[in-house]
């Protein structure tokens, strides 16, 4: 069974999920975490309500999953259209399992600058950074095995942007709608879709030599 401190975060993260920072009040974050409604038992273990979101935060973010293990990736992929839909799946997934940090994200965390701008740094830029760094490398490799003329001058932060930001707008409307997006595009079609786009500016692999 998860520790006090652990529970409270657990809780509190998904109360501001849900219900938003300000409608959720101590007393519900220690019923919740399994505490006396109202006692300030909360306060053994964090100093405030501000406190609890900034730690939750951090604990979020740092989280190792697949999308983190995936955009590590150095070597270029003998099929670079299973690595892409893989990052693309991955990034959803992990926009799915980070719902409560989203909303968070989107409702509530304007009203603390510092920490927004740290989910900016942490969050954002680095997975914006990394996901750049594997596009530039799958282009590169792939372009300079079969072609002379190097890789088209292909500008890969604006397309990491591009693609990491229409994963997150899929995502939110999906949210919002109750889970299924309001265009009725599912998400395997969307994947496969975005997924087409990214490989049209990376070249293909050289044909296998058949010799």
């Amino acid at each position: 069974m998860p520790d006090t401190r652990t529970r409270i975060l657990t809780e509190a993260m998904r109360l501001f999920g849900e219900l938003g920072y300000t409608a959720t009040t101590i007393s519900k974050i220690e019923e919740a975490a399994g505490l006396s409604p109202g006692s300030g038992a909360l306060y053994k273990h964090f100093r405030s309500k501000r406190d609890i979101l900034r730690f939750g935060l951090r604990e979020r973010i740092s989280k190792k999953d697949a999308l983190t293990t995936l955009l590590g990736t150095e070597a270029p992929a003998t099929d670079p259209r299973v690595l892409l839909r893989a990052v693309a799946k991955s990034g959803l997934e992990r926009l799915v399992y980070e719902r409560d940090v989203n909303r968070i994200l989107v409702r509530d965390l304007a009203a603390f600058p510092e920490l927004l701008e740290e989910f900016r740094t942490a969050e954002v830029a680095r997975i914006h950074a990394a996901l750049t760094q594997l596009l530039q490398t799958q282009a590169t490799a792939h372009a300079t095995a079969h072609t002379t003329s190097g890789v088209p001058d292909t500008d890969w932060s604006a397309v990491a942007a591009i693609l990491q930001d229409a994963l997150s707008h899929y995502w939110l409307m999906a949210d919002i709608y109750g889970g299924a997006h309001p265009t009725g595009v599912t998400e395997d079609a969307y994947l496969d879709t975005l997924t087409d786009l990214a490989l049209a500016l990376v070249p293909a692999p050289p044909p296998k030599d058949e010799s």
